[in-house]
């Protein structure tokens, strides 16, 4: 039996040591799991606090703040004379911050108190905006929830779709036309919508009526009961009644905001979706210098979500002002020889089918513009109005004025040489009607380049274009068309170098460059050759005949001369940046094609013959003029022959100071030379109120 006794202990010091080595290797393996976790955890602390500090120390920033900006009054828009175009009118409104716990049902009830301090007049709210007034009543909206089809508030696997889900499928089920508002409480729903669109930690006016003093004072007294409300001062954009109204452009709405197509961009420049910004013309293309500074604020948030305290980065100021470089009262002049040019035309019968009247005029040498004025008409009509824009947007079959385009593209391509002599004859083809110039009835003579702009021959041109294409003329040869298309390209290629047909690279968005049409024939070539087949704008005209006058210097034309900071009452200040001249391209020209160009130009408004073109140009002008005239052959009403009558011009012919266009479309008195008239007049009012040496 003691043998039996001792047994059993052994066996039990067996299992002890067993259990011992376990319970070791599994203290060994916890420490190692352990441990491995502590370096893991110390190795992620270093990344994020080393590493990459500065990306969770930004995470951290924006979770805790959030940044707010407000526009600021904007720059204005003047004269070269200092004339307001464009002026701010300044108003009290109400501007609203959104806070993050700011709920829809208290905007509801905000909007319907701030009925008692402000006035909405013929409110426009939508079905939609109806059905989100109704919804942000919390007891309505937990009935209408309460009352959707299960599956339209728990999905498959019994969890609570997502309260967006939710929220529409609670609009669908309501019927607007059942909800009944009164004019009155639609009031309420104007402001509520309003504000319901305005998104977290974002500002917005919430439009009212315009609010009287008393208003604004009551207002102010009760904001504690409006929060996020505060009264500022905001801005409506006074355009004045001038002549360059059109050009001046829209600024958008603050409810409008920034334009859908452009909103990456602008937000790329730190806008906020509200903010009012030029959408056309000059306010669009100043927009970066007309926008204020902006008003920035820094909301700090505590770990629940809330407001701590509001931090103003900046108050922002008013935006820079622009000058223009055109004088009113020299615009107002130049549109009155235009208005009673085209009256006189009109009361003779000759303007019926006319679009009107345009006229542009610019400084050579910097690009600064003049004057850019229009007189539109409706066919049929005898009313007359301003229409500026239509120099850049309009275009116009130049006639002759093109042809010393069409000689620079002859010398630049070796068709023709220096003042070559050409004789001007009928054109004829085989199988076709004969080119002619307006004096081959006098028979055909032999002519110069020189005489070949003075007399305005067509057939000279005709045969600079067939020498591009590489078939000099003789009678009734066959056109041949394999160089067509080169020729083609040759041609537009040098009028492009002039401006025509191409970008001015004027300061304002959306200008035409012209009709220049990709399909042509043979025919529509050769007519290009003497101006009768591609348009062009009064502004590329301009640009052009400013070209020459500048020595084949082409310059970009600018409509403002300078930005301008705001003195002490916010008007026009101390120049800050006067805008430089900027050339684009020297014209193919050596100085001795350029000289026959302006000898040319020069013989047009005083040469002595009876074939000179434009005598009345330079007829009583007050300095020398230099001009090119054009008669392009067009139809109206039908069939009923017509001519745009156009002329571009510069002077002082021995010193250019301005540059002149002017485009008379659709007269129906074929020997009109009315645009000569206007031209000179417009020269001779320059000279009365800026003497030209």
């Amino acid at each position: 039996m003691a043998r039996k006794s001792k047994r059993p202990k052994k066996a039990q010091v067996r299992v002890r040591k067993f259990d011992n080595r376990w319970i070791t290797r599994r203290l060994y393996l916890l420490f190692s799991i352990v441990c491995t976790l502590f370096l893991i955890l110390i190795a992620r602390l270093g990344y994020m606090q080393i590493t990459h500090q500065e990306f969770y120390t930004q995470k951290l920033a924006k979770a805790t703040k959030k940044h707010l900006t407000r526009g600021s009054l904007r720059g204005q828009i003047y004269d070269a004379s200092g004339k307001p175009l464009v002026e701010n009118v300044d108003k009290q409104v109400l501007s609203f911050t959104r806070s993050n716990k700011f709920t829809a049902a208290q905007m509801r009830q905000t909007a319907q108190a701030l009925l008692s301090y402000v006035e909405v007049s013929n409110p426009q709210v939508t079905k939609r905006q109806e059905v989100d007034f109704y919804l942000a009543n919390t007891d309505v909206y937990q009935e209408v929830v309460s009352k959707l089809p299960k599956e339209h508030r728990i999905d498959t696997d019994g969890n609570p779709l997502p309260e967006a889900k939710i929220y529409q499928y609670a609009v669908d089920s309501i019927d607007p036309a059942k909800l009944g508002y009164t004019d009155e409480e639609k009031k309420a729903i104007y402001l509520f919508s309003q504000m319901n669109a305005v998104e977290n930690f974002a500002s917005a006016t919430i439009v009212t009526d315009p609010m009287s003093e008393e208003q604004v004072t009551s207002v102010r007294d009760h904001l504690k009961e409006f929060p996020g409300f505060e009264v500022i001062t905001g801005w409506d954009r006074k355009v004045a009644d001038t002549p360059l109204a059109s050009i001046i452009g829209s600024v958008s709405t603050e409810q409008a905001g920034l334009p859908a197509e452009e909103v990456d961009d602008y937000v790329k420049k730190g806008y906020a979706l509200n903010d009012r910004v030029g959408t056309s013309y000059l306010e669009k293309e100043y927009e970066a210098v007309l926008q204020g500074k902006r008003v920035e604020k820094e909301i700090h948030l505590d770990k629940n979500g809330n407001v701590e305290k509001i931090k103003t980065l900046s108050k922002g100021s008013k935006g820079k002002n622009i000058k223009l470089s055109i004088d009113l009262d020299f615009q107002k002049g130049v549109e009155e020889i235009l208005k009673k040019s085209f009256q006189a035309e009109l009361a003779a019968g000759n303007a019926t089918y006319s679009e009107g009247v345009y006229a542009v005029a610019m400084d050579p040498k910097t690009g600064k513009i003049l004057a850019m004025a229009g007189m539109k008409h409706e066919a049929g009509s005898q009313d007359l109005t301003a229409d500026a824009l239509g120099t850049v947007t309009n275009v116009f079959v130049p006639g002759s004025v093109v042809k010393a385009a069409t000689l620079t593209a002859g010398w630049e391509n070796g068709a023709i040489s220096g003042n070559q002599v050409l004789v001007d004859q009928p054109i004829v083809f085989a199988g076709s009607a004969p080119l002619t110039s307006w004096f081959t009835q006098f028979g055909s003579r032999e002519i110069d380049a020189v005489q070949a702009l003075e007399y305005s021959s067509n057939t000279y041109m005709v045969q600079v274009a067939l020498n591009l294409m590489g078939q000099p003329y003789h009678p009734n040869m066959l056109l041949k068309t394999d160089q067509l298309d080169p020729a083609m390209e040759k041609l537009r290629s040098t009028f492009a170098s002039y401006g025509l047909g191409a970008p001015t690279g004027i300061d304002l968005p959306n200008e035409s460059t012209g009709f220049v049409p990709k399909e042509f024939s043979v025919g529509n070539y050769l007519s290009d050759a003497f101006g009768q087949f591609d348009n062009y704008t009064p502004m590329q005209l301009a640009q052009y005949v400013a070209t020459i006058a500048n020595d084949g210097k082409r310059v970009a034309p600018h409509l403002v001369q300078g930005v301008y900071e705001n003195d002490a009452k916010g008007g026009l200040g101390p120049l800050k940046e006067e805008i430089p001249t900027k050339e684009l391209n020297q014209v193919a020209l050596t100085p001795e094609n350029l000289s026959l160009i302006k000898q040319g130009f020069y013989q047009v408004a005083n040469g002595t013959s009876g074939l000179t073109t434009g005598k009345a140009v330079g007829e009583g002008a007050a300095v020398s003029i230099s001009a090119k005239t054009g008669t392009a052959e067009t139809f109206v009403n039908g069939g009923t022959p017509a001519i745009n009558t156009n002329v571009v011009a510069y002077a002082p012919s021995d010193n250019p100071q301005i540059a002149v266009a002017v485009v008379f479309p659709h007269n129906t008195n074929l020997q009109a030379t009315v645009s000569h008239n206007i031209t000179r007049e417009i020269i001779n009012l320059y000279q009365q109120k800026h003497p030209m040496n």
